[in-house]
Formats: C-alpha cells, sequence, structure tokens
C-alpha cells in the first residue's frame, strides 16, 4: 500500500544540492544552463546525461536546458509530463534512461509527439536512495517543432534484479503481455495493481526455509514485479479508468487474472516502480472463481476458517460500531450473509474458527448467532450445528477468540473441551481451544488456534523483525508452538490423545519457525503433503502463502484423505467485502452478493478424514 498519495517531496540530497551544493555537470554532453532566451537547436542537455547510469543522478541541483518530445501528460493526477530523447539522439549505454519526468502542474496545450525545449533544475523527488530523477522549478519552455508519431519502448521481460527497471525510469513504456496479476490490495484505495513477468509469486518464507534462499527469491519477486498506477493522486477514486471493465463479481480482478496490452510511464515511487498508466489496459483474462469447495476424500470434513472480525454488537441488534467488524446493523447483516454462505458450502463436519468477538458462549454472544444463522440457512434436514462451550465466560482477555462448532447428527464432543491460559497464550497468541470429538468407534481431538500476528506494533527484542523474511513477533508464534506442544503432551484432556489435528490462522508461512517447531515435534503438514502445487491461503503484497494450516498427529495423518483450500478470499478485491458499502453505497448494488467471495480476507481449508487408515498414507513430517 502506497504509504502517502502527495505530490513528491524532494529528498535531502536534492534539498542540500538546490541550497547551494551542486554537483559537476556529469560530463560535456551535460552543459548546465544560465539565463536569456532559449532557442531550439542549441546545445543541450541529453536526458541520459541527467539520468545517469547510478540509482540517482550526478546532477541534483544543477539548472539545465532539455530539447525533447513530449511523451505523455499526467496535468490532471502527477502534476507534470514525460519526455522521452529525440529519435536517433540515444546513447549506447543500455543502463541509462532517455525518458524523465517534468513537474507542471498547468495544464500542457502541445500535444504528444512536440518537441520542446524547456529550461529546470534537476532533482531527485521521494526518500532516498529510492528516488525519481526529475526536472523540477520549469522557467521557460518553448515548441521547437510540430509533433511526430512515438513509439514506446516494447518490454518483454524483467531483468534479474529490481535495478534493471531504473534504465527504464521516466520512458513510455509498451507491455504486450500477458503478465500476471499477483496483488490487488491496492486497488480500491490508490488504484494499483501489482503484476509480475514471473507468474503468481510466493512468500519466500512459504518456499524455503529463512535464509539465503529465501532472500533470493525475495529478490526475484521484486524484480519481476511492476505496479500499474491510475496515474492518480487522489485516494479512493470513483472510477478506475484503467481498467477496462468495472470491478464487478463478473470481472473481478482476482490475483493469477492475465493483462495484456498495457501503456505507461515508469516512475519510482514510494519505493517501487511504478507504470503510470496513459491509457487503459487493453485486456483482461479474468481468473476464474472456484464456485465449490476442494474434493477431499473422507467420511468426515473438518475446515478452518478465520472470519475477519465477526461482532455482533450487543446481540440484540444494536450497539454498532464494534471494537472490530461491522460499523452498522446492516453491514453486521451483510457479513453474516456471506460467512453463512461460505460455511454452509463447506459443509464441514467441524470448522474451527478465528476472530469471533471474544463475549461468551450465551444466546446473545457472536458465537450463538453465528450457529443460529447457519443452521436457519440450512433448514431443518441439515441445520444441526452447534459449538463447543469450555464452560467458561471469556476464553482470555483478547477481544476474539478461536472457537469450534461441529454437526451434531455426524459427531459428538467427547467429554470437557479444555483451554490453556499460559504464556504467550492471552497476552500475545489467542487461547486455544481442545475438544474430543466420537464419530461411531472413532474418536480424535481438534485444536482450534490464532497464533499472534506479524504487525510490529509494540515488538521489542526478540520479537523485533529479524530481517529473517519471519517478519515481527516470530519469537512469540515460535513459543507459542513450543507451548501448544508441551500443553497437549500433558494430557489436558484426560488423557493421552494419539489422533490430534492442530487447526487454525498460525502467522506463520510454512516453513518459518513455528511450523518447523512443530513438525520436529511429530506434527504432519497435511495441506502441504497432500498439495500437487505451492498451496496458499492468504495474499499480502503481492506475494502468495499459507498463514491458515491444518497439523496432524502422525497416528491421525495416516486418516487423511485429503486437504485443500477453497480459494474463495485471498485472491478477492476487498472491494467484494460486506463492508464496502459503507464508503461507497454504490457498491451494494454493483459489487456485493451474499455469497463466499470475500467473506474473510482468509481463505478457509479443508481437510478429509477416513474412519479407516489410508493406505499409503503420506504421515512424514515435514522438515
Amino acid at each position: 500500500m502506497k504509504p502517502m498519495r502527495f505530490p513528491f517531496a524532494l529528498s535531502l540530497l536534492a534539498a542540500a544540492a538546490i541550497s547551494g551544493c551542486q554537483p559537476e555537470s556529469g560530463g560535456g554532453d551535460a552543459p548546465t544552463s544560465g539565463d536569456g532566451a532559449l532557442v531550439c537547436g542549441q546545445p543541450a542537455t541529453a536526458i541520459h546525461a541527467v539520468q545517469g547510469d547510478q540509482a540517482m543522478s550526478s546532477m541534483v541541483g544543477a539548472t539545465v536546458e532539455v530539447e525533447a518530445r513530449v511523451s505523455a501528460k499526467f496535468v490532471d493526477g502527477l502534476g507534470g509530463f514525460a519526455l522521452v530523447s529525440e529519435p536517433g539522439s540515444e546513447d549506447t549505454d543500455a543502463a541509462t534512461s532517455e525518458g524523465i519526468f517534468v513537474r507542471h502542474p498547468e495544464p500542457l496545450s502541445w500535444p504528444l509527439g512536440t518537441r520542446v525545449r524547456l529550461r529546470a533544475t534537476v532533482a531527485e523527488l521521494g526518500a532516498a536512495p529510492d528516488t525519481q530523477t526529475a526536472l523540477i522549478e520549469l522557467r521557460e519552455m518553448i515548441q521547437c517543432a510540430k509533433p511526430v508519431p512515438l513509439q514506446p519502448r516494447a518490454v518483454v521481460a524483467a531483468g534479474d534484479d529490481a535495478m534493471y527497471w531504473e534504465r527504464f525510469e521516466g520512458e513510455r513504456l509498451r507491455i504486450d503481455g500477458p503478465v500476471s496479476l499477483v496483488g490487488n490490495d491496492d486497488l480500491l484505495r490508490n488504484g494499483a495493481l501489482a503484476v509480475s513477468f514471473d507468474g503468481r509469486d510466493f512468500v519466500p518464507t512459504e518456499l524455503h526455509l529463512p535464509g539465503p534462499e529465501a532472500h533470493a527469491l525475495a529478490a526475484a519477486n521484486r524484480a519481476s514485479r511492476l505496479l500499474l498506477d491510475d496515474a492518480r493522486l487522489d485516494e479512493y477514486p470513483k472510477k478506475f479508468w484503467h481498467l477496462p471493465q468495472p470491478l464487478t463479481p463478473e470481472s473481478a480482478y482476482r490475483v493469477d487474472s492475465e493483462l495484456s496490452g498495457i501503456d505507461g510511464v515508469l516512475e519510482q515511487r514510494d519505493g517501487e516502480y511504478r507504470l503510470q498508466l496513459v491509457a487503459p489496459i487493453a485486456a483482461v483474462k479474468h481468473a476464474p472463481r472456484p464456485p465449490t469447495p476442494p474434493e477431499v476424500d473422507g467420511d468426515l470434513r473438518i475446515a478452518s476458517f478465520n472470519v475477519l472480525n465477526y461482532f455482533n454488537g450487543d446481540g440484540r441488534g444494536g450497539g454498532f460500531p464494534t471494537a472490530r467488524g461491522a460499523s452498522n446493523a446492516p453491514a453486521f447483516q451483510r457479513q453474516t450473509a456471506k460467512i453463512v454462505a461460505a460455511l454452509d458450502a463447506l459443509d464441514a463436519d467441524i470448522v474451527a474458527l478465528m476472530e469471533v468477538e471474544n463475549d461468551g458462549f450465551g444466546e446473545q454472544s457472536a458465537l450463538a448467532e453465528l450457529v443460529r444463522a447457519l443452521n436457519r440457512a440450512r433448514g431443518k434436514q441439515q441445520g444441526d450445528y452447534a459449538f463447543v462451550s469450555p464452560g467458561v465466560e471469556r476464553i482470555g482477555d483478547s477481544e476474539i477468540m478461536v472457537a469450534l462448532i461441529y454437526r451434531s447428527s455426524r459427531l459428538q464432543p467427547h467429554g470437557a473441551a479444555a483451554i490453556s491460559l499460559d504464556a504467550p497464550f492471552g497476552r500475545g497468541s489467542r487461547v486455544p481451544l481442545a475438544q474430543r470429538f466420537q464419530a461411531g468407534t472413532f474418536d480424535f481431538v481438534v485444536v482450534a488456534n490464532h497464533f499472534k500476528s506479524k504487525g510490529c506494533g509494540e515488538a521489542k527484542g526478540g520479537d523485533q523483525d529479524q530481517e529473517d523474511g519471519q517478519g515481527c513477533y516470530n519469537a512469540t508464534r515460535a513459543d507459542s508452538a513450543r507451548a501448544l506442544a508441551d500443553w497437549l503432551a500433558t494430557a489436558p484432556l484426560g488423557r493421552d490423545d494419539e489422533r490430534v489435528l492442530l487447526l487454525g490462522d498460525l502467522n506463520a508461512y510454512g516453513n518459518e519457525d513455528p511450523l518447523r517447531l512443530l513438525a520436529s515435534r511429530g506434527y504432519v503438514d497435511v495441506v502441504s503433503a497432500h498439495a500437487s502445487e505451492p498451496a496458499y491461503s492468504y495474499v499480502y503484497g503481492g506475494s502468495s502463502g499459507r498463514l491458515d494450516h491444518a497439523l496432524a498427529s502422525p497416528a491421525l495423518a495416516a486418516h487423511v484423505g485429503g486437504a485443500s483450500e477453497w480459494h474463495i478470499n485471498a485472491d478477492e478485491s476487498e472491494g467484494f467485502e460486506y463492508s464496502q458499502p459503507d464508503y461507497d453505497p454504490r457498491a451494494l448494488k454493483s459489487r456485493y452478493r451474499a455469497d463466499p467471495f470475500r467473506s474473510s480476507d482468509h481463505d478457509p481449508l479443508l481437510v478429509g478424514l477416513r474412519l479407516q487408515p489410508v493406505v499409503d498414507a503420506a504421515a512424514a513430517p515435514a522438515n
């Protein structure tokens, strides 16, 4: 997400240079300029000399005269226009750009392709070192030649590192594509889509151990990625002029969609390379929505679902806005409809839930209201869900809790539930909830979990970001995994249980410390074991990975017939969430549907359990 949507500020380097510390001009083909009338055809500073072959220009603070062609105009959005070198005047250095942005808030009457001459100051815009070379303080400008057709530079692939894009900074580029849409989380706020030349981007620590391989994948992700921006500075645009179809359920712009025919000017803003579009994207091949949950082999279906702050106010239709979740009663009704649609379609015999309001287990609690709504939707024949109550008023002190619901016609809780209030639960990670279930003669334990998130907040000491790809609070999450395994080893349900299934949002990717610690204690990552390709349940910042997991003890892993995620949420734009009509009433008609899509920001996962062991089951713990 872009931290600011305001015109570029001058970097400290630029400010110092303009105050009098002007560097050398950078070579004989880069004369600085004095006063006097502009004269077309006289010696001028070449754009490639201004840009140079480094991340920042060596000419910051110098006043230069540049003569070049107008390649794009952004007055209504970015406050300026772009120039490109006269065709045939380019240098032979592939590392230097032939384009540059000129800050100019007034409309430019000359058409594209017009050759102009101007006098301005070289600056680096933004925070060093991720800055954009530009011309500011435009003093004079004249027309030198009539417009001619210009061809954008064609780009067919990315380079080996992110600095590859520096050679095109300020140039107008054409990407015929297709390129893959890897992130849509900044579309609503800033009109931006993240694309990659190399298919879906995965979180490095989902595929690799923290360390050199993960760092290499992170670098490769950065190198292959661009942001397609709408060339506007305002937030929450009312219209996405740059999209070939509006954002609707029929044209959802899901991750993995393919985009073709892209035309824009490359800039570096807010630390990222962005293609500021000058025309709508020509075509999109939309990734399809999966209409039904994945098939998993088993006699029982067990699910896990983070329901994104399900808060029901005071439980009587009032009490909104709440600390989290819906801001008013209609929004809560929309949220309920979406979550119920997802749960109904999952048709699971047990569901572990995360981010349910921690307001107890009474008739007016959020959990009770969700179960009632689900049963109403399923009708008398199948509306048989109940919830597990651990016999306490609240589970810990957090605003949110985990929960377990189950189909009472299919299985029953056996004995009392158990919770652990020992640190780090309750003061970091949420309190886990364990329950033994009985289906005929087959019994097993399900444990719902929700570990501490990656947001840095007030992280201190070992919880600070260690720059290893695991984010903040990794130490707390690792302690949570260790404490969870230790707690279950004490037989909290009254006896030693061999068949145990850990479910939930662990806020850790597949190769991070918490998952590896649980694997070292014998738990099997059943989603990974049954996946034919890299799995994911969450998309953040253009990278996909698993925060939601199913881990089985070896004895239970032998009964797992299949495990997978239902990708109804992570790939979807937040424009389809229940809350969007509160910000844009038009979204209620154009985008909102009482369906499973974007019912949360996490994908639910589904595990199939066989009552008899599965032949040749993958039961070896993941590394």
